[in-house]
Order: C-alpha cells, then sequence, then structure tokens
C-alpha cells in the first residue's frame, strides 16, 4: 500500500526578485541623482515609485487567489456558462499586466496563484513551466496568454460550439461532411 505525502508548497524562484531589486536599485541610483543636484522632490516621487514598482513585481504581492480544486470544481458547476481559469505567478511581467487591465472581478475568470497552489504548479509544469504564464485553462483548452484581447479571443474560441472546451458536438450533416453556411 502506496500512501502520498501531500504535495510541499511551491518555492518561489530566485530569478522572480531580479526585477524587483532590478526596480529598487534603479530607483535608488535616480533617486541619488536628484538629491545631488537638489532636487529632493524628484528624489521622493522616484523613491515612492520605485518602492511601488519593486513591490509590484515581486512575489510578495499575494492578488487574487482561488485553490486549483475549487477553480475546476466552480468550472464544472458553472451550468452553461464557461469559466477560464488563469493560472498566474506573482512577479511574472504577464501576469501582473493581464491583472492591471482585468481590474474588476469577472464571473467567467478565476485567478489561482501557482506559488500558493502545489496542485497548480504541477499543472503549470505540465505544460511547460513558468514560461507558459498565464496560462489559461477553459475545459480542455490551455493557451499562454500574453495580453487581454488574447485572453478574451481565447474565451471565444473554447466557447464555440463544438470546441474541446464545449460540451456540444458540431453540427454535421449525415454524410460527415460540414455543411454550407451560405442559406
Amino acid at each position: 500500500m502506496t500512501s502520498t505525502a501531500p504535495a510541499s508548497k511551491p518555492r518561489v524562484p530566485a530569478r522572480a526578485w531580479l526585477r524587483p531589486a532590478l526596480m529598487l536599485l534603479g530607483g535608488a541610483l535616480a533617486a541619488l541623482l536628484f538629491v545631488q543636484v537638489d532636487q529632493h522632490l524628484a528624489a521622493l516621487a522616484i523613491g515612492v515609485f520605485s518602492l511601488f514598482m519593486a513591490y509590484w513585481t515581486s512575489p510578495l504581492r499575494s492578488g487574487p487567489h482561488v485553490p486549483l480544486a475549487a477553480a475546476q470544481a466552480r468550472a464544472r458547476e458553472a451550468a452553461g456558462k464557461h469559466v477560464t481559469i488563469v493560472l498566474w505567478a506573482p512577479g511574472d511581467p504577464g501576469s501582473a499586466r493581464l491583472q492591471a487591465a482585468i481590474r474588476s472581478p469577472r464571473e467567467d475568470l478565476v485567478w489561482v496563484n501557482v506559488f500558493k497552489d502545489p496542485a497548480a504548479h504541477e499543472l503549470l509544469t505540465r505544460y511547460g513551466g513558468e514560461r507558459m504564464l498565464p496560462l489559461a485553462l477553459q475545459g480542455e483548452d490551455a493557451a499562454h496568454i500574453d495580453n487581454v484581447s488574447e485572453l478574451f479571443a481565447f474565451q471565444d474560441e473554447a466557447r464555440r460550439p463544438g470546441s474541446p472546451g464545449d460540451g456540444a458536438a458540431p453540427d454535421f450533416p449525415a454524410d460527415g461532411e460540414p455543411g454550407d453556411p451560405r442559406p
């Protein structure tokens, strides 16, 4: 009899801290230059902005998160509404852009942080790893998403009747050939 140990929480890779560290370093250098030329207000503004950007691009920013199992259950129970699961990671620029573009909660999107959920991290690994972030899943379809228009196009494609993410089969005539859409 084999027992499965619970998966440990995925570790945040060290490279996720590179961008925030560079933001802080660059901001500190720019602020120092402005202090040298007696532009204290500009130095303060640059310092505050670099602190904000370092936080925004770091793994410290938690963002929205639903456990993968709950997200999959929600997608199954959507009762005719298509729910897209988006795997994301704090510190990933693509994930940050997508979340900045979609600020308000949406019923058709569920956000899963791969650094908080071992099952989501494992699923992401099966699809190619962190280079695939953010990864959108709908039914059996999956796609790397670079921007909001790609996300909406992916959702539209997955909602199309007969697609793998849709429960309905395509409407074919008896001989097996697609019908002519013209009247």
